[in-house]
């Protein structure tokens, strides 16, 4: 469900900028928004929709790209699989059924699922705040083995229970996918019905959406978007989770316009009560249940990131102004912070000058000179290794535990992985062998060194 250093729990979007009062009736600049998205767009670094709402009226909603590896067109109407998202409605989800006294937020997990590790002590509350200490099954090796396989309830609780646990439950607070598959079978098993049952019913309805559901397949002619990386100067099709695997943590699907209304409905009162919702909002450090607190620059937003596959989202609400933006990517070939500061800058206003791009050429190495940078490398300053190896006429990188990414060649000592703002720099090889790279991401840089039993 995510690549390392990609989905960060926390967006901490922070630039300096000359900060220009804004009226809760501010004037959304559209024009340069469609000017950023569309330099995005042209350059290959984003395909995606955006939606942008003042109160209750769309101030500005495009989309860029293309949904299907035939060209298919992205429109504003597309569908986008939503990622980590899908904890906010979950989240609602919950409370819903708290207020309507079915469980409360000091039920705990023996009561539906007692052979989970610790059930008698994690409470709804702890796994809503991802203070469970339930191990996330995502992180594991393991993961990258069955993700786009169809697979059952039964297993995916067998995959929890024996990941067990790495702390006891309220003693620390860990981001868990595994806490929120088990509320997603809570919420069926309370309601007594399935989870898209449950959405519709409780969600989707009462906000009169049209196009958000509990994602199955990908069919680009129902105007379902596929997502893509960018490998080699072209944009490649990425892999397609079974939605069966990440369901009440990651399942939804949904056009940018309706997650805005989804955080705008729901922060706004629409869909529980005064209580409940301030309960949502009780935020230790950036997390509440089921949201996030987003800091920008003098302003915190709330909502919830979310990447699965290609895809990446973003989606929070400024009640001040009563601003809600959502961006919904199946393209991403730019660091998305950025992405998401350009967002906020003119919506909000700031000076900002959209960024122009130095083209910069891929070249496609043979195998057997791609076979020389592979290895697994380490850093005395970065907790994880990083193994490169090739795949076809593909290099990859792949940190312990996590999943493996392409890299873009640009010259024989330079290459990235733009998606995050990654690019290594390779230190002049030795009897033929790269022995070393420098590891750069945001401003930061580990210095990584081949270890002796790869050579």
């Amino acid at each position: 469900m995510k690549y390392l250093f990609t989905h960060v729990l926390l967006c901490l979007i922070s630039v300096v900028t000359l900060i220009q009062p804004v009226s809760a009736q501010q004037q959304v600049d559209t024009e340069k928004l469609n000017q950023f998205f569309t330099q995005l767009e042209d350059n290959n670094r984003f395909m995606g929709s955006v939606a942008v709402l003042s109160g209750d009226e769309i101030v500005f909603e495009e989309a860029y790209g293309m949904i299907s590896a035939d060209g298919i067109p992205a429109t504003p109407e597309s569908v986008y699989r939503i990622g980590s998202i899908t904890k906010s409605y979950t989240a609602t989800l919950i409370m819903q059924l708290i207020e309507q006294g079915d469980l409360s937020l000091d039920t705990t997990l023996n009561s539906y699922f007692p052979d989970i590790p610790n059930a008698d002590k994690i409470t709804i509350e702890q796994l809503l705040r991802h203070k469970s200490g339930i191990v996330n099954i995502t992180n594991l090796p393991d993961y990258m083995t069955y993700f786009t396989e169809d697979t059952s309830r039964e297993e995916m609780l067998a995959r929890i229970q024996s990941a067990g646990t790495s702390f006891e439950p309220g003693e620390n607070t860990e981001y868990s996918n595994s806490g929120y598959v088990l509320l997603g079978y809570i919420v069926e098993e309370v309601s007594g019905q399935p989870y898209a049952e449950a959405l519709q019913e409780m969600i989707v309805d009462p906000l009169g959406l049209n196009s958000t559901y509990f994602g199955e397949g990908i069919d680009p002619e129902l105007n379902e978007a596929d997502s893509f990386t960018f490998q080699q100067g072209d944009w490649q099709p990425a892999t397609r989770t079974n939605m069966q695997v990440p369901h009440g943590a990651g399942a939804i699907v949904s056009t940018a316009d309706e997650v805005a209304q989804f955080y705008k409905g729901l922060l706004s009162g629409e869909l529980l009560s005064e209580k409940s919702l301030e309960q949502m909002k009780r935020f230790e450090g950036p997390l509440g249940l089921g949201l996030i607190q987003f800091p920008f620059n003098d302003k915190t937003l709330i909502g919830h990131n979310g990447g699965i596959d290609g895809y990446r989202s973003n989606s929070a609400h400024y009640p001040e102004h009563d601003l809600t933006f959502a961006i919904l990517g199946n393209g991403i070939n730019y660091t998305f912070n950025d992405i998401l500061i350009g967002l906020l800058s003119i919506t909000f206003g700031n000076n900002y000058e959209i960024p122009s791009f130095e083209e910069r050429t891929a070249i496609s190495p043979e195998q057997s000179a791609l076979e020389k940078y592979a290895g697994t490398y380490s850093s005395p300053n970065f907790p994880l290794d990083i193994v490169l190896f090739t795949d076809g006429s593909n290099l990859m990188a792949q940190a312990t535990g996590q999943g493996a990414f392409p890299l873009t060649v640009y010259d024989v000592q330079t290459m990235a992985f733009e998606q995050a703002g990654i690019e290594l720099t390779f230190d002049d090889p030795v009897d033929g062998r790269y022995r070393g790279f420098r590891f750069t991401q945001a401003g930061q840089q580990f210095d990584f060194v081949l270890q002796k039993d790869s050579e």
